[in-house]
This record gives C-alpha cells, sequence and structure tokens, in this order.
C-alpha cells in the first residue's frame, strides 16, 4: 500500500509541536493515510457522543479541501497539489480528534468548552496556516491562509460541540 508510518508519526509531531521548526521532508509527501485514520477516529468519536456525522466529516472534509486548493492556488505564486493540501487540513484535524474525546467525557456546551474549542481552534489553524506557508513560499500572506483555515476548522469544532 506505500504507507510510511515513519512518516505519519513526523507529520504528527509537527503538528502536536507547532512551535518547532519544520522539515523539508515532511512538507514533500503528500500521505493521505493519517488524515483517513483521523477522520475516522473522528467520527467514531462523535458516534460515542450520539452523533452520526460521518457524512458531514467527510463532505465538509472533501468541500473544504477542494475550496482550499483553489484559495491557496489562486493567491500563490507556486502551484500546490490537491493531495498536499488534503494531507495538511486532514493531519491538522488531530487537535479536533482530541476535542472529540474531551467531548466523549464532558459537555462542552458552556464556558469550558467556548475555550477549549477557541484553543483548539486556534492551534489548528496555526500549524495548517505554517504548513501551507513553508509549502507555498506565502510567509508574507499568511493572515490571508489563515482566515478561511480559521474557518474550515471552526466548521469541525461546531460539530463536535453540537
Amino acid at each position: 500500500l506505500g504507507i510510511d508510518f515513519d512518516d505519519i508519526i513526523s507529520k504528527t509531531k509537527a503538528v502536536l509541536t507547532p512551535n518547532k521548526p519544520l522539515d523539508d521532508r515532511t512538507m514533500q509527501d503528500a500521505d493521505l493515510a493519517g488524515p483517513i485514520v483521523f477522520c475516522l477516529c473522528l467520527g467514531f468519536l462523535l458516534l460515542l457522543t450520539g452523533k452520526l456525522h460521518f457524512g458531514y466529516v467527510y463532505g465538509f472534509g472533501a468541500f473544504g479541501c477542494i475550496a482550499m486548493y483553489t484559495v491557496l492556488n489562486l493567491m500563490s505564486a507556486h502551484e500546490i497539489d490537491i493531495w498536499r493540501v488534503c494531507s495538511i487540513l486532514g493531519y491538522c484535524l488531530l487537535p479536533i480528534v482530541f476535542l472529540a474525546a474531551v467531548a466523549v467525557i464532558f459537555s462542552l456546551r458552556g464556558l469550558f468548552g467556548f475555550i477549549l474549542a477557541s484553543v483548539v481552534i486556534a492551534w489548528c489553524t496555526h500549524t495548517s496556516t505554517r504548513f501551507f506557508e513553508r509549502a507555498l513560499h506565502m510567509s508574507e500572506q499568511r493572515w490571508l491562509i489563515a482566515y478561511p483555515v480559521g474557518l474550515f476548522f471552526a466548521c469541525f469544532v461546531l460539530i463536535t460541540i453540537f
């Protein structure tokens, strides 16, 4: 199948440590095995909270990846392929998977949930924006990348909470 577990672990570590310098090898491969596992975990954790939202997770994911691919290629002088966009957005879903795991135990419909959801959105947005600006050499347009990426992850957080 061509699944490189070392690459999956290195990308997962890059998401979990957002201030660590990125490795160029991490950005080259458009691995989709990790994002598919993270989407399945998110759907399963939502199922444990009584929400059958597999369709929403994959629908928002597919539409969001296509929309981000379009926006990024319109903004950048360098081109990025759709698979790398899906890989980056999928790996950066990991904090939302952690939020869904917390939602299995605690209710997130209060101040605690609002604060935790805000932190998770900021974490996902910061990490994926960092990956995109590194892949596309767009450090001057960091905030223009961060806005649609933040909206993308906010949709997943809203699915997780409500």
